[in-house]
């Protein structure tokens, strides 16, 4: 193999250091560039014990496809790992459990629920029809 031919200079500063020269105060400017854009996220809250934990992806999706709770009142901590806006809601249930959550702390909040198999989904437009949507099955 040949080496790549020297490209010369021309008297312009160099931008960015030779590789293998990375000094203490280059680092550090692009660790905080990286945390400014988000580079790392910050781990989600654990559920408590017996709490349902629902996360809402920038994907429009949910951590999984699929939950699973035992009947009676089920509490759901509804978290996002992301920056959109979301909503979580049960289909048939509309009006008995929302929760939302954009950036802030997670959205708590109970049902009572039958055994059987549910919808949970994002109703904010586009969501839905986008593939936010995943299976609850209680009992």
């Amino acid at each position: 193999m040949r080496d790549a031919p020297a490209i010369p200079n021309r008297g312009l500063p160099t931008v960015f250091p030779p590789v293998g020269r990375f000094t203490p105060t280059g680092v550090l400017a692009l660790a905080g560039l990286l945390a400014a854009c988000g580079g790392a996220a910050a781990p989600l809250p654990p559920p408590a014990d017996g709490v349902l934990q629902v996360v809402g992806l920038d994907t429009l999706d949910f951590d999984f496809d699929q939950y699973e709770a035992e009947p009676g009142e089920i509490t759901i901590q509804y978290v996002l790992d992301g920056r959109q806006w979301h909503s979580l809601v049960i289909e048939g249930h509309e009006d008995h459990l929302r929760l939302e959550v954009s950036g802030g702390p997670p959205g708590v909040g109970s049902i009572n629920l039958d055994a059987g198999r549910y919808i949970l989904y994002c109703d904010i437009p586009g969501h839905r029809e986008g593939g936010m949507e995943a299976r609850l099955l209680v009992g």
